[in-house]
């Protein structure tokens, strides 16, 4: 989810807004992402927790 389709680096917000720009808010996938954004970001700001807590270095954005 921090990762964009040509394996940019992304914020989970950015992510999340490509996809629904991408399927369109009327899709299917588009209508998981609204009703699913927000356990989506909770995984992964807990991934990254535990990330930073095990010493493992984020890469940068953009």
């Amino acid at each position: 989810m921090v990762t964009g389709p040509d394996g940019q680096r992304l914020t989970v917000d950015d992510r999340l807004a490509e996809i629904r720009t991408r399927y369109g808010l009327d899709s299917i996938v588009g209508q998981f992402i609204d009703i699913a954004a927000q356990e989506l970001v909770a995984a992964v700001d807990r991934t990254i927790e535990r990330y930073t807590a095990a010493g493992i270095p984020q890469p940068k954005y953009g």
